[in-house]
């Protein structure tokens, strides 16, 4: 479908360079013979053409789509193979508190805490097996159709994920339970200890009960008055409303 590509420019613009290598004493078949000429001097350009593009628009960018979908699904292939070549090739780098690994697909060193949570836990996910339950009840069965593979990075038979840990990975629960523990612990300790010379309290403790009390009627008068205003406001907002409707 080529007609996109005509407007009216291309016709105003021939139209005007007839005009201007045309008198008005000329006839029509002189008129119709100079537009011939004009035409062919446009058209047979040989230095116009070398440098004029004759492909298609559209078939051009459907054949660069063809190949950059193939260039992408080859460097997916790539990435993919030698992530298979090197299952098992994963090393753990030091003991430290977030241990870093080294993955020999990528040639680089990453820290546990990019890695999925199940390589956090104290049962990492393994890699001479499928499933990571202590005791696999299909431990003999390479049939991966039953498995799955969780989130975390953890995989079990479903049939074991069900039965053994009640559909949840028990080993990541465990390490966030005892992350949340351990966290309410720090904070209960620091709520619970004494505030030293240079420390301001988030609150201060009322001496007595009249304080509370007077306190307590403060907020109710502010509120009484609060929804006061918000009553007038409406007032005053629905009159003028019923002004309009007069006018």
């Amino acid at each position: 479908n080529n007609l996109p590509i005509f407007n009216d420019y291309f016709v105003e613009n021939f139209h005007s360079s007839l005009r201007h290598q045309t008198a008005e004493s000329n006839s029509e078949l002189q008129i119709i013979q100079k537009a011939k000429i004009i035409d062919a001097e446009r058209n047979n350009n040989p230095f116009k053409n070398s440098f004029v593009n004759l492909r298609n628009p559209a078939k051009s960018q459907i054949k660069e789509l063809k190949s950059l979908e193939k260039k992408v699904s080859l460097f997916l292939f790539s990435i993919f193979d030698k992530i298979h070549q090197n299952i098992g090739n994963t090393k753990q780098i030091n003991n430290d508190r977030y241990p870093k690994f080294y993955l020999p697909s990528f040639d680089i060193e990453v820290d546990v805490k990019v890695l999925p949570l199940g390589w956090n836990t104290q049962k990492i996910p393994a890699d001479d097996k499928f499933c990571d339950a202590n005791n696999c009840l299909l431990s003999n069965s390479i049939d991966l159709s039953n498995g799955i593979v969780l989130l975390c990075g953890h995989s079990f038979h479903k049939e074991c994920l069900s039965t053994l840990y009640d559909d949840k990975c028990n080993f990541c629960f465990d390490y966030l339970s005892s992350g949340i523990e351990k966290n309410i612990k720090s904070l209960d300790q620091r709520l619970s200890t004494s505030l030293k010379e240079n420390e301001i309290p988030l609150f201060e403790k009322e001496n007595n009960n009249d304080d509370e009390n007077d306190e307590e009627e403060n907020i109710e008068n502010i509120l009484e008055r609060t929804e006061c205003d918000v009553e007038n406001q409406y007032d005053i907002m629905y009159q003028q409303w019923l002004n309009y409707n007069d006018i």
